[in-house]
């Protein structure tokens, strides 16, 4: 077991002509929460996908675990260690709650355990107990966030990527979905890969953080020092800084 979890080593993307993303390094140790920040059509989802195998790399390398991935298939990937969180949850509809944590072990062929680990997300998550018979399209958005949160576990990761948790959520549903994305890190063990366009929400629980700007790496740094440097204020944070606090950041 290496401390980087998984590495990205200049890796970029195209999609026909156009570069997605271009020379991207980032890392991802183990135990960690890592903020993916940046705006629209910034590279952040491409990234996810070439994490989990979606999109192949034109250039460089995915490493897990000091392993070099960058050809595996996503199946391999899942049953590696690595889960997804995907955007508006996309959770499966019609399917019941149980039907839908029950397809995150796909990947799993220890059956007996999976049991084990669905009454431990029932534990977790009572509140999908409650509703484990219902149509997962019936739930509130927050009930579907806990749902797509317990099916990525289901998989017994070690890295779950998540992309825009808080998306479409009420600010009392945002705090409650960070809140769980930190314990899940601190209780568990696991990584957090979080793509974000809500820097300071973001930034309030990771522990190191990457920014993306038209498919490049512009800054990176410990999540506190993201939150209090100039550019990643006046970008993301919607603060205009004068030019005397420009100068008391680089004092």
């Amino acid at each position: 077991m290496t401390e980087n979890l998984l590495e990205l080593r200049g890796v970029s993307v195209d999609y026909g002509a156009a570069r997605a993303l271009d020379q991207v390094d980032l890392v991802v140790p183990a135990g960690r929460i890592v903020s993916l920040l940046g705006g629209n059509a910034s590279g952040k989802s491409t990234t996810m996908k070439a994490i989990l195998g979606l999109v192949a790399p034109a250039t460089g390398s995915v490493r897990w675990d000091g392993t070099e991935i960058t050809n595996w298939p996503t199946p391999r990937r899942i049953a590696a260690g690595i889960a997804s969180v995907p955007e508006a949850r996309r959770v499966f509809g019609p399917m019941t709650v149980e039907e839908n944590l029950m397809l995150g072990a796909y990947t799993r062929t220890d059956r007996d355990r999976v049991r084990d680990d669905l009454r431990a997300q029932y534990d977790r998550f009572p509140r999908l107990r409650e509703r484990r018979h219902q149509q997962a399209g019936t739930l509130s958005g927050g009930e579907q966030q806990m749902l797509a949160f317990a099916r990525a576990l289901m998989s017994r990761p070690r890295l779950i990527c998540m992309d825009e948790p808080t998306m479409g959520l009420s600010p009392r549903l945002v705090d409650e979905v960070l809140t769980t994305i930190a314990q899940l890190n601190a209780e568990l063990g696991v990584a957090v890969l979080m793509v974000e366009q809500q820097a300071e929400l973001a930034l309030s629980i990771a522990h190191h953080g990457y920014v993306l700007a038209t498919g490049q790496l512009m800054l990176d740094g410990p999540a506190d020092q993201l939150l209090d440097n100039p550019r990643v204020q006046e970008a993301y944070l919607g603060r205009t800084l004068t030019n005397g606090d420009h100068d008391d950041q680089q004092a």
